[in-house]
């Protein structure tokens, strides 16, 4: 089978979303499809990792075609909006990559017969809906997070309800028609999105986790490091995921334990948030001899770094519902690593805490929970009981994610 697989984030490797489609696209190509490949030339003022092109990931795509569009706002940029608009009816800011990625994706499509047309991350679902409408490809659209970002939970987004323009609800029309299939990684993003995605049909929706490489996959548990419990956050935070009540958390533990052993490491960028605001919020509680920042790394280089500490931490946005699965989990479970989950109470990591898929888990807006789960984490570790995963999750491997995809999407004509 032959697949357009259009990702504007994913080749070069250069943060979560890029991480998740490449994993995806991998998977595809082992398990033998050919796939065409359509990005977008990362962006030059984009706040992200340091560039990853390993081959593992791509190594037997058919073709990379990358699509650069200049982020300047000036008169070209107004007239690739309009372009796009006249071509596809829809229209909103930062669409108008889509314009170049339809040309690319035509000269494909005259080349090649394709079965298949996956998309993934704005503005791709444009792409889709015009190539499924126009050539009748079957098109799958997988949503990685919430369509549209005003549609976002609080504090990232206004919810659900929010109004949107005539032009956003005709994409969203659209996007019911003609997708062949919708994939989503947890089953509770995909009911958040079907309470406004209208014509989005329940039945012909697959949930597919963030993709565990087996290959990566360590062979041996590490052994206990020293005396130290060593903690790592590797990820993004910032105004959203505000790690200020975990700093609290963090220090209302010191305050309890004041001889405590204990490393807590911060790999990653800070997003939508001022750099400063974090070191001063680590210097305002005293915490500075325990918590360690280190610059963003690769992709690769950032697994080899996790391998060095005994807990990884994933910090969450104080949201209602958590409905993300963070792209982080599946690389903490892929390096066989204890998980320490600070998330919304009623949510999808909580699902998992539940499930014995995750450690150690805490509710995000509780300072005295996050204290309270450090004490148990830290005296765990003192015995030498801290959780530790014996086996990786199944559903989450490559091969798995390939076979369910293969079963419900790529061989039902």
């Amino acid at each position: 089978m032959r697949i357009l697989f259009v990702a504007p984030s994913s080749y070069p490797i250069f943060g979560a979303e890029a991480n998740v489609n490449a994993k995806m696209l991998n998977a595809l190509t082992e398990g033998g499809a050919i796939v065409d490949l359509v990005c977008r030339a990362v962006r030059a003022n984009r706040t992200c990792y340091p560039e990853s092109t390993t081959d593992f990931f791509f190594k037997k795509v058919n073709s990379i075609n990358l699509v650069k569009v200049d982020t300047d706002f000036d008169f070209s940029t107004i007239l690739r909006h309009l372009k796009t608009f006249l071509k596809t009816g829809y229209i909103y800011k930062g669409i108008d990559w889509a314009f170049d990625a339809i040309s690319v994706c035509e000269k494909l499509i005259k080349q090649y017969q394709y079965d298949y047309i996956y998309t993934y991350d704005y503005p791709s679902e444009v792409v889709g809906a015009y190539i499924a409408r126009k050539y009748k490809i079957r098109w799958v659209a997988t949503w990685n997070d919430p369509y549209m970002w005003i549609k976002y939970p609080y504090p990232y987004g206004k919810g659900p309800d929010t109004r949107i323009s005539y032009f956003r609800k005709k994409l969203i029309s659209d996007i019911g028609k003609y997708t062949f299939y919708n994939v989503f990684p947890s089953a509770r993003l995909r009911d958040y999105m079907l309470q406004y995605m209208v014509g989005m049909d329940r039945n012909r929706s697959l949930i597919s986790p963030h993709i565990i490489i087996e290959k990566f996959i360590p062979s041996e548990l590490p052994a206990k490091n020293d005396e130290v419990l060593k903690i790592i956050h590797a990820g993004a935070l910032g105004r959203e995921r505000n790690p200020e009540i975990l700093l609290k958390g963090i220090r209302s533990f010191l305050d309890k334990v004041t001889d405590a052993k204990i490393e807590i490491t911060f790999l990653g960028v800070l997003e939508r948030m001022h750099n400063n605001a974090f070191f001063e919020q680590i210097e305002a509680l005293h915490l500075d001899k325990w918590i360690k920042c280190l610059p963003p790394v690769s992709y690769m280089e950032s697994l080899s770094v996790m391998k060095q500490y005994d807990l990884c931490l994933l910090l969450e946005a104080p949201c209602e519902e958590g409905i993300f699965l963070p792209s982080k989990i599946s690389d903490y479970m892929q390096n066989r690593k204890t998980i320490w989950a600070i998330s919304p109470a009623s949510g999808v990591l909580h699902d998992m805490y539940v499930d014995g898929k995750i450690d150690y888990f805490s509710d995000v807006k509780s300072v005295e929970d996050i204290s309270s789960t450090l004490y148990n984490i830290y005296t765990d570790y003192q015995s030498e009981r801290l959780h530790c995963p014996k086996n990786v999750c199944e559903c989450f491997l490559s091969k798995n994610v390939y076979s369910q995809h293969l079963k419900y999407i790529l061989n039902n004509q």
